[in-house]
């Protein structure tokens, strides 16, 4: 069955209830996309690789904390209908996708996201919820995977906070300049409830039929 067709007076108050209501969908898909994130760094700062513990975190700690304010108050503002900040957005998620060629994929290559020895030659193993990985693929891919869908995440948030806020912009400026009037849209609902109320179901059925 074919989805039903909004009349006019129908999206002119669907568009106006933009104005008193939260972008919830975007700011969501924006936090998922931080939970990922999260996932990604926990393996990250639990991998025992010795070498890694130097400057090269503290730099990546620092990053790491940017980010998350920065995808926090970016799912807030495409809450408001803030275009800017979907930008911003589409910023982190590249990121996220160049991180996969950082350490993830060094690591990948010289096999150092399973064991190391720590300064006291004591051999230290990573493990994930109980298991032990005996290669670097299967530690290299979950955070190729958790990189990859808060990107994904990011970028969904980011194109769904886009295009309501232009629909928003655009339902404004014809308040604005006097080509959307909302009084007449609500009248045009009435009278169209009524139509339907008076209406015999033969009219109504034919009236469905022509919609679909």
């Amino acid at each position: 069955m074919a989805k039903k067709t909004l009349s006019q007076s129908e999206r002119v108050v669907k568009n106006d209830i933009l104005r008193y209501k939260k972008n919830k969908l975007a700011g969501a898909l924006a936090l998922i996309g931080l939970v990922f994130n999260c996932l990604y760094f926990m393996i990250l700062y639990a991998l025992p690789h010795a070498s890694f513990f130097n400057y090269e975190i503290g730099v990546s700690v620092l990053l790491t904390l940017i980010l998350l304010l920065a995808v926090f108050l970016s799912s807030e503002a495409v809450k408001g209908y803030n275009k800017t900040y979907s930008i911003v957005l589409f910023v982190i998620a590249a990121f996220q996708i160049v991180r996969i060629f950082g350490y993830p994929l060094d690591g990948l290559n010289n096999n150092t996201l399973i064991s190391s020895s720590d300064i006291y030659n004591n051999s230290v193993m990573f493990g994930y919820f109980g298991t032990y990985f005996e290669s670097s693929e299967p530690v290299f891919t979950l955070m190729v995977v958790y990189l990859v869908l808060s990107a994904a995440c990011l970028i969904a948030s980011g194109v769904w906070g886009w295009i309501v806020a232009e629909r928003l912009v655009k339902f404004q400026k014809g308040l604005d300049n006097g080509e959307i009037v909302i009084e007449d849209a609500l009248k045009q609902l009435d009278a169209e409830d009524e139509a339907v109320k008076t209406a015999t179901p033969v009219e109504v059925k034919t009236a469905n039929q022509e919609v679909e």
